[in-house]
């Protein structure tokens, strides 16, 4: 089946999560990447195909492209273009039970249009949602005011997968992120800092790292 990729915010791991499922289960399980609306370049799927190593006939060209950097709904005015929020909806629903990854833009409460969120896209998709969510400071109200928003939608939330740089606050955050919310965590994936991870080590110590016990996997299958 599909699953889409959500977050609490902008850059919060939501492209390294895509990746690190890509680069680990893509050839195994005939996965597919796909980001529906892609704001500023085209980096978000380049990255996944860089990192995950993986042919260009395993990503899905972007619905809708800006080259904005900021929310769809902003993005596509300035272009004069409307993303047709239903059409979207219905491809995403005709693919709902294929093996993609499906990226979505920046947070859940992100707006597509003056009228619908990401997260209402997600709702009408019937898609299962994996959330990504920080680990330092800050992170639980983030998280449990995002986790509020999708079961306030009956959206089928799989699980959280906590990904970032660590601190003092880390160990704690996820217990009671998961303890408040009654969502499972579907693991972390710790970094040392921001800055970018070469495809080396991608390659020889982040998936060897990841999904250890095949929670992720297990989603998807």
């Amino acid at each position: 089946m599909a699953i889409f990729i959500g977050a609490t915010g902008t850059d919060v791991g939501k492209t390294l999560l895509s990746s690190l499922i890509l680069g680990k289960y893509g050839k195994s399980l005939g996965l597919k990447y796909f980001k529906p609306v892609q704001t500023g370049d085209d980096s978000d799927r380049v990255t996944v195909m860089n990192l995950s190593g993986l042919h260009e006939s395993f990503f899905l060209k972007n619905y809708y492209s800006f080259a904005f950097a900021g929310s769809p709904h902003y993005a596509s005015e300035l272009e004069g273009i409307e993303i047709d929020t239903d059409e979207l909806s219905r491809h995403l629903y005709s693919i709902r039970d294929q093996r993609i990854v499906v990226e979505a833009a920046g947070g859940l409460l992100v707006p597509l249009t003056r009228k619908i969120l990401t997260i209402e896209l997600i709702r009408q998709s019937e898609i299962p949602l994996i959330l990504a969510a920080p680990v330092s400071l800050g992170a639980i109200n983030h998280t449990l005011l995002t986790v509020e928003a999708i079961q306030n939608r009956k959206i089928d939330l799989k699980g959280i997968y906590f990904l970032g740089v660590p601190d003092k606050t880390t160990e704690d955050n996820i217990r009671t992120i998961t303890e408040w919310s009654g969502v499972p965590s579907l693991g972390t994936f710790f970094l040392k800092s921001k800055e970018r991870i070469s495809r080396e080590r991608f390659q020889k110590e982040c998936l060897t790292a990841f999904d250890p016990d095949e929670l992720i996997k297990k989603v998807i299958v």
